[in-house]
């Protein structure tokens, strides 16, 4: 079992690596992480990659994401002073950003699944 976490591991990393020489090579502005992640897209969209591959190792990733962003946490507690005068803007485009992401998956999930001709 663990020699296939690792494998899976190794894959999911393989396209953040990639992801990483592409934005080396190419100045194209996104973030190394969404590269990876889109050419991670397009090996599922084009089967090279099937989800068993890295399925149970994505999914504990997932499962266990708060883990990830304790260390940005901690930044955050302990600069808190320098963020104390701008704290009601950054809660406002908090909720606003937040707002507007759910508006905007929502209205993704209701295009999909009238153009897949099910009922909304």
């Amino acid at each position: 079992m663990s020699g296939m976490v690792f494998k899976q591991l190794g894959v999911i990393l393989a396209f953040g690596f990639a992801g990483e020489i592409i934005a080396r090579l190419v100045p194209i502005g996104l973030p190394v992480s969404v590269l990876g992640m889109i050419l991670m897209l397009a090996a599922l969209g084009t089967r090279l990659l099937k989800p068993e591959h890295i399925g149970v190792t994505a999914d504990f990733l997932s499962a266990n994401m708060a883990f990830f962003f304790l260390p940005a946490a901690a930044t955050v507690l302990r600069n808190f002073e320098l963020i104390r005068p701008v704290i009601w803007r950054l809660l406002l485009v908090c909720c606003v950003s937040s707002g507007v992401t759910f508006a905007a998956a929502y209205g993704t999930v209701r295009l999909c699944r009238k153009l897949m001709g099910k009922a909304v």
